[in-house]
């Protein structure tokens, strides 16, 4: 991705390819299993009685529901309207009035990081990856030297990687030395599991770094927008100064939502089984068409399309001749690769076929 063009105009305008009918959305890692029970209802309720009101500005029973969910003190939590304005809020809050300031990134990755920097006026420093995981080392160079703000997304969007203990304490020791904010975005990392959540453990131990989380994606909550970020009490209470300047950023509707769907946190045991088994279909499908793909950890694939290794050219015809859509990486910095949302089962064999179908046709 350039540096004078963070990204390209019209990036996000597919999210408005119709649901449903025989259209297969595989390109904004969406959970095809829809959100735990009761939420539905939830949100057509406080529709129905509330919606001439405005919504709780303090969030107050949502942020204590959610501190106990992540077992956090309730100081130590801010919500927003998804994990996005969580990103530009936090560069917002340690960027802004700081000529000189460093954020850091990983290269080809979700560009909500590089357009929430040059909305306070900086152009990030992105280190290239290593292979298809996040550069450790050289980020943790970088960040002991002085950055003052750096996103680290784990699992990696766009290929699926993963981090261990070990690399997430190397990364939070250079912030100490350094003294800069390290942000972990895991909006995937619920696809993983709990038993990967080493920065929210190191938060809880006292560690001063910021993980966001969202219910975008593993919860089924896509359309009413609600992320949390956690971390050290003075940290999050900067960040929530700056977001006051949006009272009434989580409606009523998504703050409903949320309450109700962590009554069932059972909920992500059963999406992250159902997808982890679609996910090993997939794989198992690109292996024998020959399609090159990077292990994932999530609910997405990176794949490479076969030669002449034009991606976007690729996914428009998948997207015309079978109507499945999926993500061209050419514009994050990644061409003759795509991004494959892990649909269910169903939908892999769809897919699949589909993919099988236009290898034959290009051989």
């Amino acid at each position: 991705m350039s540096q004078d063009q963070v990204l390209p105009p019209g990036f996000f305008a597919d999210t408005e390819i119709p649901d449903g009918g025989d259209h297969l959305r595989l390109h904004l890692n969406e959970n095809p299993y829809g959100p735990p029970p009761g939420t539905v209802e939830a949100v057509h309720d406080e529709a129905d009685r509330h919606l001439n009101r405005y919504p709780d500005a303090d969030c107050r029973e949502l942020r204590e529901a959610l501190a106990t969910h992540f077992d956090v003190p309730l100081g130590m939590v801010a919500v927003g309207n998804g994990t996005d304005e969580l990103v530009l809020v936090t560069s917002l809050t340690f960027l802004r009035d700081r000529p000189g300031t460093t954020v850091l990134t990983t290269a080809t990755t979700f560009p909500g990081y590089a357009m929430s920097a040059a909305a306070v006026g900086r152009v990030p420093v992105t280190l290239p990856l290593d292979g298809a995981a996040v550069p450790v080392g050289a980020l943790a160079g970088r960040i002991a030297a002085g950055a003052e703000l750096t996103f680290v997304c784990n699992p990696l969007n766009p290929t699926g990687s993963l981090l261990d203990r070990a690399s997430v304490a190397r990364l939070l020791d250079a912030a100490d030395e350094g003294g800069g904010v390290v942000v972990f975005d895991e909006a995937y990392v619920d696809f993983a599991g709990p038993a990967h959540e080493f920065a929210l453990e190191a938060v809880r131990e006292g560690r001063r770094a910021l993980v966001t989380r969202t219910f975008s994606k593993a919860w089924g909550l896509a359309s009413v927008r609600m992320g949390v970020a956690l971390g050290p009490a003075d940290l999050i209470a900067r960040v929530t100064a700056t977001a006051s300047a949006l009272p009434f950023n989580v409606n009523r509707q998504a703050q409903r939502a949320v309450l109700r769907a962590l009554e069932h946190p059972d909920h992500l045991d059963r999406v992250r089984a159902a997808n982890a088994r679609a996910r090993k279909l997939l794989g198992t499908a690109l292996d024998a068409l020959g399609l090159v793909h990077a292990p994932s950890a999530s609910n997405f694939v990176m794949v490479d399309v076969p030669p002449p290794g034009d991606s976007a050219r690729f996914a428009a015809r998948l997207a015309a001749e079978h109507r499945i859509f999926v993500r061209a990486l050419d514009a994050l910095g990644m061409p003759g690769r795509l991004r494959i949302s892990v649909g269910t089962e169903a939908e892999v064999e769809r897919l699949a076929a589909a993919l099988a179908t236009l290898l034959k046709d290009t051989a």
